[in-house]
This record gives structure tokens, sequence and C-alpha cells, in this order.
């Protein structure tokens, strides 16, 4: 057991994305030993593109694709180590973004949030969409005004509180800390810095909130639905 990773991280694509490739190295290149897996859903040949780039990882690769929570669930079953964090493709890990996330869950804590920085900071529509999504997710804000995203659990939560739902098209993430007490609510230290890739055309930044929209408004009416069937 000795010298075995305390934090797991799942890399989540969909059709073996190009952008998997810097997602990967980033966690790899932590300043902690790190246990990581990609869970690829879709086609695509992730073994042959990380392979290229002289990255040797786990790659699980689902068929059909899953909602995030499935996606989720799957990376959760491939690892061991007793922390485990979530990383999609299009983003990427800061230095420190591991060992931040280590200290406070060995200090404790059984969910620790991240902040989110904007991949161009100098392309306007990059910089409108990273306000439009993550204003409340800079690194800038203080505990009290921070949307608490991009979290690390402590494994046992989820034989305590069940995984995730794995038939939300979104918000899988918040259904599950609704079930946490206050005091596991995810700790907030801005020193956990992810990198997202935005949007830097106003056509695909229309098409991503487009498609975000419509993700959101399944996500409302599943909770409505639930709603619905616990009032009767």
């Amino acid at each position: 057991m000795a010298g075995r990773p305390e934090l797991a991280v799942v890399v989540i694509g969909f059709r073996a994305p190009a952008e998997l490739v810097a997602a990967v190295r980033s966690v790899l290149g932590q300043n902690i030993p790190v246990e990581v897996v990609v869970v690829n859903s879709g086609g695509g040949d992730v073994q042959a593109l990380l392979g290229c780039a002289g990255l040797d990882v786990r790659v699980i690769e689902v068929e059909q694709r899953p909602f995030a929570g499935g996606a989720r669930n799957v990376g959760l079953a491939a690892t061991q180590a007793p922390f485990v964090a979530f990383l999609a493709a299009d983003c990427l890990a800061c230095p420190g973004w591991a060992a931040v996330r280590l200290h406070h869950h060995r200090q404790g804590a059984a969910t620790v949030a991240s902040a989110i920085l904007n991949s161009h900071p100098r392309n306007l529509v990059a910089c409108a969409a990273h306000l439009v999504m993550y204003m409340r997710r800079l690194p800038g804000l203080s505990a009290e005004k921070a949307l608490r995203y991009g979290v690390s659990f402590d494994r046992a939560l989820f034989d305590r509180y069940g995984l995730f739902d794995e038939h939300m098209v979104s918000g899988e993430d918040t259904d599950f800390m609704t079930r946490l007490p206050d005091a596991m609510q995810p700790v907030w230290d801005p020193r956990i810095l992810t990198i997202h890739r935005n949007e830097t055309s106003l056509s695909g930044l229309l098409a991503d909130q487009y498609r975000r929209g419509r993700r959101f408004g399944a996500y409302l009416r599943s909770v409505e639905g639930e709603k619905a069937v616990e009032a009767v």
C-alpha cells in the first residue's frame, strides 16, 4: 500500500477529442503522484491518441455515450485511491491542483472545490463566455460568494450516499452534493485552479450556449418531475 497515490483523477472525453492529450498531461504533470484513468465514450482511438503523445495511462472505452454521471461512475469503479477528482477533456489542471486538494482532504475535508481560469484571457468572446458561465467561480471570490464545483471527493462518500445519478442530462454533481450534510459541503480554496477552454468565436459561443441551455432545461424538467412524484 505504501507509495500508492492518494488521489485519483478521472479524465472524461467524448469521441477521443484531441484536447484529451493536454488534459491528461496536465494531470500527470502535477507535483504529487496521482492515479489517472481516462473514460472515453462515443468512439475514437484514445489509446493511439495518447500513445502518439507519449502518454501511458489506463483508458476505458464506453461504446454508448453515457450522461456525465455514468462516466463519473465508470471512473469511480476503475480507481482505488481514497480521494477522487474529475477533469473534463476541455479543461487543464494548473500546478498545485492535486496537491492542494489532497492537503485539504488529509485535514479532514470530505469535498474540495476548484476555481476556474479563462483559457484565452485576451479574446473578447472567450472572456464573455467565461463570465457568463463561471462568474461565481473566479479565483478572486470570497468563500461566501463562490459556487463550489469542480469537486474532488472522499471515496467513502459514495458508499454512504450512493453514486452519481446516471439518468440526469446534467447537474449530477449538484444532485449528489444535495445529499451531503452541511459539514461535508466543498471547501473553497482559490489556489486550486482549473483552466477551461472557452469558445473563441461568436458562432461557437452561440452554439455552445444553445447546447448548455438545452441540457439545463432537461435538468430542470427532471428536477420538477421528481418533485411531482414526491407530491403524489
